[in-house]
């Protein structure tokens, strides 16, 4: 339940943001992965560590940026921005960093399971 209205943001700052937060779930996955490799947190526990860093994450994004994380889909969707290249390529971008990241760990996570 939204008590306040969605912020309108320019489409570099969507960009911008867009950038950010996938960086930052980018670093989360290689966070998690090696708070399961190593595991020093009980399996349990993986979710509240997911919560608690993805909290710190929206924390911050808003103190980088002044824009709650809230805001940035609804102006991706305001914007257009679903069929947009530079908005594409960020996505895809990303989507390449995270895929090669776990093809580089395949052997090893099939060694911890």
């Amino acid at each position: 339940m939204r008590t306040r209205e969605i912020k309108e943001l320019s489409k570099e700052d969507v960009i911008k943001s867009v950038k950010l937060l996938e960086a930052a779930k980018f670093e989360a996955q290689k966070k998690m992965y090696e708070f399961v490799r190593t595991q020093r947190v009980a399996p349990q526990m993986i979710n509240a560590v997911i919560k608690v860093e993805k909290l710190k994450a929206d924390d911050r994004f808003f103190n980088e940026t002044g824009i709650e994380e809230e805001d940035v889909e609804p102006n991706i969707k305001r914007l257009n921005l679903e069929n947009d290249e530079e908005f594409k390529a960020v996505i895809e971008e990303f989507k390449q960093k995270s895929d090669e990241f776990l093809a580089s760990k395949k052997d090893e996570t099939a060694a911890i399971l």
